[in-house]
């Protein structure tokens, strides 16, 4: 009921939502441009700024092949989940959900058009995802999330080469509200003031992935995913 009220909240706000642009057409677009790469693997550098919490730089190793197999390997502490550390336009896109044509803004000196997408399965962690795509390349440059849990998450994308559907950096911007925040969970704070840090608050921080060396459509075999050794 809360979704089909947020569906019809959206369409039917005069002024903003008219449907100029076919969102279904833009999304598809996007989706097959990406799942023209059959397999990719390629360094991540991976930097945390986050409150409550001290993460030391780390580097991984993604392995990736269509339509969903993940590997990471990390010497050190990934902060990120698979999905997270892989960026994937179709992570948005796997499950049967609801688009909304909003607008066309310019930033950057680029056209992008905002979609707005609604998951329909009410099992998804997500209430909505805005996207800004530039329709021009087929590729996403920003998108914010809404989680039913409250948190909040915009992600902007950078591509070394605006031909590429992979992207070159990732900055993650995230506010989880009503955080429970355990003692000495900052290990760079005494014991007084860690015990200062108990209780709830918010979340919030940055975290910038930049990924090298990409190595795409290399026919990666299944049997790397299959390996446990030094993954995550």
């Amino acid at each position: 009921m809360k979704r089909s009220a947020l569906i019809a909240l959206l369409i039917l706000t005069p002024g903003i939502y008219a449907q100029t642009k076919d969102p279904a057409k833009i999304l598809s677009a996007v989706r097959q441009k990406f799942e023209k790469i059959s397999d990719y693997e390629v360094d991540v550098n991976i930097k945390v700024d986050i409150n409550y919490i001290k993460v030391p730089d780390s580097k991984a190793k993604l392995f990736f092949k269509q339509p969903d197999k993940v590997k990471i390997e990390s010497a050190g502490f990934a902060m990120l989940p698979k999905n997270g550390v892989n960026f994937a336009p179709t992570q948005f896109l796997k499950d049967e959900y609801n688009s909304i044509y909003v607008r066309q803004e310019v930033s950057g000196g680029k056209k992008l058009d905002v979609v707005k997408v609604i998951p329909n399965s009410d099992t998804s962690d997500v209430i909505l995802s805005t996207l800004w795509i530039d329709t021009e390349l087929n590729i996403i440059r920003k998108v914010e999330t809404t989680g039913k849990k409250g948190g909040t998450t915009t992600i902007e994308l950078k591509y070394a080469d605006n031909g590429s559907a992979l992207p070159s950096e990732v900055k993650f911007f995230f506010n989880f509200g009503n955080f429970q925040v355990s003692p000495g969970i900052n290990s760079g704070e005494n014991e007084q003031d860690s015990k200062k840090t108990k209780g709830r608050g918010s979340l919030k921080g940055t975290v910038i992935l930049t990924y090298e060396n990409y190595k795409v459509n290399m026919g990666i075999p299944d049997a790397v995913f299959n390996e446990k050794k030094n993954s995550h």
